[in-house]
């Protein structure tokens, strides 16, 4: 079943959502627009997947349509019943992480500035959604995420998915014993997306991010170095994130204001 309604981890411990245990061929999938469900068909391709679970993820920077992660699953709920022969295990959850998204990248901001010399949101915000849904994998016994996470988009390059930093995102994934499967990364022509999802497809209402495009200058360029990011992001961000699940999973819920404060001080003493 899918619903709108925004789930806690907290709120997830108490209540999980029904799915299969321990199957080697279940894979959550990041439900966003439509590249995250080009990516799940690409996967389908040429692997059976007969366990999904979607996970939208909410912040307070998303404006618009909050229903487009729930209408995309639905869409593609239905066409695995009408396309795929094999039939489908399927859940899906929209996870509210708005608190830990201001508290370890917005709140953060100054002391990423300080000690990397360079600040957007974009690229720790990538790692941030696939590690938050690390606790409800490892939940389930799921070890393979799929994303929708391309090099580039036409002529059009995004901070945060160059290639440097999508290999990384990999890497980091990895030291968590999951495999984040990048299964579109290499199409940057949008007509190929279109062309997985099929002639039935239609977008939902887009739900934006109010930040999207902060790295880019007045010319339209990015002006940060991507070794400069990947540096942030490996001795900064993981081991802050890494932090935090490793509460969720012992806790059961999120991290305070005030723990995630302390945290953010313990690995900044370890960055130098």
């Amino acid at each position: 079943m899918v619903t709108p309604e925004l789930v806690s981890f907290s709120e997830f411990y108490r209540h999980p959502v029904e799915f299969p245990s321990g199957s080697p061929d279940a894979y959550i999938g990041e439900i966003t627009g439509k590249d995250s469900i080009a990516a799940i068909f690409q996967v389908a391709n040429t692997n059976t997947i007969q366990n999904l679970f979607g996970i939208g993820v909410y912040q307070h920077s998303f404006f618009g349509n909050a229903l487009e992660p729930v209408e995309h699953f639905q869409f593609l709920e239905k066409f695995f019943l009408q396309n795929i022969r094999t039939p489908l295990s399927a859940a899906f959850l929209y996870l509210d992480v708005a608190f830990l998204f201001d508290q370890l990248i917005l709140r953060t901001m100054a002391t990423v500035q300080k000690h990397f010399g360079l600040f957007s949101p974009c690229p720790p915000c990538h790692l941030f959604f696939h590690m938050m849904r690390i606790p409800i994998a490892r939940y389930y016994g799921i070890t393979q995420f799929i994303s929708g996470e391309r090099e580039a988009h036409g002529t059009r390059l995004k901070f945060n998915q160059l290639p440097g930093i999508l290999s990384l995102l990999q890497d980091l994934l990895e030291q968590e014993g999951i495999t984040l499967v990048q299964s579109i990364r290499s199409i940057s022509d949008d007509e190929k997306i279109f062309a997985l999802l099929g002639p039935s497809w239609q977008s939902a209402t887009p739900y934006r991010c109010s930040l999207s495009g902060n790295y880019y200058d007045e010319q339209g360029k990015i002006p940060f170095h991507e070794t400069a990011m990947i540096w942030a992001l490996r001795v900064f961000y993981y081991p802050l994130f890494h932090r935090v699940i490793n509460y969720v999973e012992k806790e059961h819920k999120e991290p305070s204001g005030d723990w995630i404060q302390e945290a953010v001080k313990q690995v900044v003493q370890l960055v130098h």
